[in-house]
């Protein structure tokens, strides 16, 4: 076998692997789209349901009709929105002061932001639940993200992308008389904006798909977040596939149009201020 056949058969079989890795990854997003659309007697048939030949919105319609999932799925941008606003702006604004403002001890305080990202949430769980339950905030809205509206993440990454911004400009700027929310604006932000939107899609993802703690503060239906009212439906008609997949489909959508459309700066972001 010479060397260029030796390279065809490296890239078939390359390729090859490349298809396989797709089809496993791709197949349950194909599952639940399809199986969504599908009648659920055609989907007890095994393979030939899987073929799209049958395709109606009988299954979306019967999930609406059993559970809230039209007010819930409005609670969940609610809180998507909140959630990620507030934690995108206070990331920006605390890791500005750690890097640009000349603090004493921001060493020590990045220190303790970095520890507090190693304590597993579940040990906080219950202060959280007892000091939201202290102010009467039980079975409200304002209680599902309250707890997130700062993160150390995304303080720790926006700092890391902070430190890579030229200090020359920074300093230009505050000799031009620009304000510290006049330079965030009109320089730090348009710089750094790969790390703005790959950590909006981090926040709002994990906003998006949270859900014990949602399950845990939460008591009526009309309150409760979508991810909630996917699992209360998958409980209520577990014997019907089409249902729990409707209403499966209807939560994965949002996450996967927001990951396709930001998905190019996802890696450049996550990684910028790696190498500083």
């Amino acid at each position: 076998m010479g060397p260029r056949t030796a390279r065809r058969v490296r890239s078939t079989l390359l390729h090859l692997w490349l298809i396989a890795a797709v089809v496993v990854v791709c197949f349950p997003l194909y599952y639940v789209f399809e199986g969504a659309l599908t009648p659920s007697e055609y989907l007890h048939q095994g393979l030939p349901g899987l073929v799209p030949i049958h395709l109606d919105l009988g299954n979306v319609e019967r999930a609406l009709q059993v559970a809230p999932l039209g007010r819930q799925f409005l609670n969940s941008i609610v809180v998507t929105l909140a959630q990620t606003t507030l934690q995108v702006v206070i990331g920006i604004v605390t890791a500005y002061a750690l890097v640009f403002c000349r603090l004493r001890g921001t060493r020590a305080i990045f220190l303790v932001l970095l520890a507090s990202m190693m304590i597993p949430g579940e040990t906080t769980l219950i202060a959280n639940y007892l000091t939201v339950a202290s102010w009467h905030l039980i079975d409200t809205l304002l209680v599902v993200f309250l707890p997130f509206v700062a993160s150390a993440l995304t303080i720790f990454l926006f700092r890391q992308a902070f430190l890579s911004f030229p200090a020359e400009l920074h300093e230009a700027a505050v000799l031009d008389g620009a304000g510290h929310f006049r330079f965030i604006r009109s320089m730090l932000l348009p710089v750094t904006r790969p790390t703005l939107v790959s950590v909006t899609l981090v926040s709002a993802t994990a906003a998006w798909n949270g859900f014990f703690w949602p399950l845990l503060v939460t008591n009526s239906p009309e309150n409760r977040t979508v991810q909630v009212g996917i699992a209360q439906l998958s409980n209520a008609e577990a014997s019907d596939v089409g249902v729990v997949l409707a209403g499966a489909a209807m939560v994965t959508l949002p996450v996967l149009l927001l990951v396709l459309v930001a998905q190019r700066f996802l890696a450049g972001g996550i990684t910028a201020g790696a190498l500083k």
